[in-house]
């Protein structure tokens, strides 16, 4: 499992930061930094981590015992981003609700992503125009080390890959053999963003043969199939992933894609219409939205 606490990712986790006096900025909270957190008086975290990530799944769980222990309230806002990069139609919405929860809630909020960087700023930014100003300052959270080689060179990847080094994070997770399933998802992510489709299906696929998979290795392998022009298989992984996840808007948005793809109009709009309805700001729905309604015109 990748974990912030580690001294190797260290480096890139976000300085602490209070906006208004009484919303609170950081890292992945550890044992020893929930315990310093309740001592200074936060009573709601605000987690922005995406429980579809098998690493964010089990971290969010952690948190949220450990949080129960102390009697603190803990708020889910799940961000679709992998180390940086937006995926999925809740980011925007979930970025604001979060922010709005901090707003609503009583006492003192701290506010965290996986590094507490991109999709921290996000909710920052939103607090700023609403909420005041910010004051930044150094977040001295306890260190922990007790990884493996494969979760640490995971690590490193993990942060290599937040600072846009994609050759330098690949090099981390193939320095340690055998790779688990979140490299195998993650080194897809990677190749994604380097537009070498072909290399990205590949280890979606090693990811989605694993006894530990999850939705997101089938929407990555569905992402990385549309790309390569091959509609059936895109839309076979995504019907795998809407099996495990049957409300996941990654899976339900790809799943539109293909369908709009190969002529299934109907199909494709009900999808839409239900990704739509859950967020009317999406873009990307929008635009598939109008363009099925102008084909449905010029029909006429």
């Amino acid at each position: 499992m990748l974990h912030p606490a580690s001294f190797v990712v260290q480096p890139w986790r976000a300085q602490q930061s209070v906006t208004a006096a009484r919303f609170v900025f950081g890292p992945y909270p550890v044992d020893a930094d929930m315990s310093r957190l309740k001592a200074h008086g936060v009573t709601t975290i605000i987690s922005l981590l995406n429980p579809s990530l098998p690493y964010e799944s089990v971290l969010l769980d952690q948190e949220k015992a450990r949080a129960e222990q102390l009697g603190i309230r803990v708020l889910n806002f799940p961000m679709g981003s992998i180390l940086g990069q937006r995926f999925g139609a809740d980011y925007e919405r979930n970025s604001r609700a979060a922010a709005e929860a901090a707003i609503a809630a009583d006492g003192t909020v701290y506010i965290h992503c996986y590094l507490g960087l991109h999709r921290a700023r996000s909710v920052r930014d939103y607090l700023e125009q609403h909420a005041g100003q910010v004051d930044t300052r150094q977040f001295d959270g306890s260190i922990g080390h007790n990884r493996t080689p494969r979760q640490l060179a995971n690590e490193r990847a993990q942060g290599l890959f937040e600072q846009d080094d994609y050759e330098g994070a690949l090099r981390e997770l193939g320095s340690v053999q055998p790779m688990d399933y979140a490299a195998y998802v993650l080194t897809g992510w990677i190749q994604l963003r380097r537009n070498d489709n072909m290399l990205a299906r590949d280890q979606f696929r090693q990811a989605t043969g694993m006894a530990d998979v999850k939705a997101d290795s089938w929407n990555g392998l569905g992402f990385a199939l549309l790309r390569l022009d091959d509609l059936d298989g895109a839309g076979s992984a995504f019907g795998q992933a809407l099996k495990l996840a049957p409300q996941d808007n990654d899976a339900m948005q790809g799943m539109a894609q293909t369908l709009y793809r190969q002529n299934k109009p109907a199909q494709a709009r009900a999808l839409l219409e239900q990704l739509h309805a859950a967020n009317p700001d999406n873009p990307e729905v929008n635009q598939l939205l109008e363009r099925l309604k102008q084909q449905a015109d010029a029909s006429l």
